[in-house]
């Protein structure tokens, strides 16, 4: 293992910590405490949180954006594989990929690295959105983009290319440390907030709605 390698370990380990010093500060803030009496399912309305409120038609705005919500799908996605492919890195699993799966897995980070540009982009160009924008939004992006594109180009050009080895790591290592201080620790507190209102609508048996329980 190279020491640029050895950065990006200790920036994955660094990173790694701070967030599960966030997960334990959610689990000792303990369950939410309503006193109303339970008229639903919170089991109900945890699951319809995570699932079924998150498509486009039950979001408040989301249908009228398809386009938008469709490239954060793509976004999200992307980051998840990137940072799989990291980890598999670090233990130089990628050289045994076949060629085609390189170029494959390269295509997809492209397309994804390509629509967090493209949202980006908007967020600087749209008046609505840049009014509400702060610079951790903008760094957030930048960072996650760059990992994207550098894996894809790590996947295609590591073999024939040294500076892009350095590069595939360097932009890793920005992101481990960036992420437990920005926006990017989302990656913890979004299954608390949509545990949260889970627990609000299904105590109060909103969620699920009753026509789709029938």
């Amino acid at each position: 293992m190279s020491i640029i390698q050895i950065v990006s370990l200790v920036a994955l380990v660094f990173c790694f910590v701070m967030m599960l010093g966030h997960f334990v500060r959610i689990i000792r803030l303990g369950k939410p405490k309503d006193f109303s009496v339970p008229s639903g399912s919170v089991a109900k309305g945890v699951a319809y949180a995570n699932t079924v409120a998150m498509m486009p038609a039950n979001k408040e705005s989301a249908y009228m954006h398809l386009p938008t919500y469709t490239a954060g799908i793509l976004y999200h996605l992307g980051t998840f594989l990137s940072l799989l492919l990291f980890v598999l890195s670090l233990f130089n699993l990628n050289a045994y990929y076949p060629q085609w799966l390189n170029l494959l897995l390269a295509a997809c980070l492209l397309v994804s690295g390509i629509c967090g540009i493209v949202l980006l982009i908007k967020r600087f160009a749209n008046k609505n959105l840049h009014s509400l924008a702060n610079p951790d939004d903008y760094l957030s992006n930048l960072f996650t983009t760059l990992l994207h594109l550098a894996t894809a180009c790590y996947l295609a050009f590591a073999g024939c290319c040294c500076s892009v080895f350095y590069i595939y790591y360097i932009s890793a290592t920005l992101l481990f440390l960036y992420m437990p201080f920005g926006k990017l620790k989302h990656v913890v507190y979004y299954f608390a907030a949509r545990y949260h209102l889970g627990f609000f609508y299904g105590w109060r048996n909103v969620w699920p709605p009753q026509e789709e329980e029938k």
